[in-house]
């Protein structure tokens, strides 16, 4: 595993704008261009409310991160064909403690939980040679630390729509960690139906953006981004 090691600062200051987004455009869909210019090969097609990891614009492009089809991908789309998650409808927060948040709007209700991680039930798994190395952690790269063990993980996440409760599944949140739970933010698109559940968590170089998605009522995929 790269060992990075980034200034708290940095790190603040590269997501005061880096932050998930929707594709939303007129014909449906958007290009990815390879690079930040119009003439340039078209590398993929999104469509609408994809979600995508962007940067800070320059002049008329937005760089991004993405996956697709299992794999990392990166691109340049035009700054206007997208819409931030903070734009849509904000959840409020209505109790934090140290562990536990719980945000209530209408008949939404959503507890996010983490408690403290238990490296003896684990498996973990070191870079070969050398043991201050984490490199698995029960046969996963996991989120969260860069190489130390972690020392909280998520409880459970659960999303409560009028009388129907929808956990987000342990395969989605069990490879991350060092939650930092009051940096959970939770957003409603109401004319398409999806919750976006996004936060923000760091040991400190291992930091990462990670949002999960409700479409309709359904637990429907998570993205995740490098923080810096």
């Amino acid at each position: 595993m790269k060992i990075i090691t980034v200034p708290l600062f940095l790190l603040f200051n590269c997501n005061l704008f880096a932050q998930f987004a929707i594709i939303t455009d007129s014909d449906g869909y958007v290009n990815v261009r390879n690079q930040a210019q119009k003439g340039n090969t078209i590398s993929d097609k999104l469509e609408n409310g994809f979600v995508v990891y962007c940067f800070e614009p320059k002049d008329n492009w937005l760089n991004i991160d993405y996956s697709k089809n299992n794999k990392e991908l990166n691109g340049y789309i035009y700054k206007d064909r997208i819409k931030y998650l903070s734009e849509f409808t904000k959840i409020p927060l209505i109790t934090e403690t140290q562990t536990k948040v719980i945000f209530k709007k209408d008949s939404l209700n959503i507890t996010v939980e983490s408690k403290p991680f238990d490296s003896k039930t684990a498996k973990l798994t070191f870079v070969k040679g050398d043991k201050s190395i984490l490199n698995k952690i029960n046969g996963k790269r996991f989120w969260g630390t860069d190489g130390e063990i972690p020392k909280n993980c998520y409880k459970y996440i659960k999303v409560l729509i009028g009388n129907k409760t929808i956990e987000i599944p342990k395969n989605s949140i069990e490879d991350l960690f060092e939650p930092t739970l009051f940096n959970t933010k939770i957003n409603y698109n109401k004319k398409d139906d999806v919750l976006y559940i996004s936060c923000n968590n760091s040991d400190g170089a291992g930091g990462y953006e990670i949002v999960w998605i409700i479409e309709k009522g359904k637990y429907k995929e998570r993205k995740i981004a490098y923080a810096f």
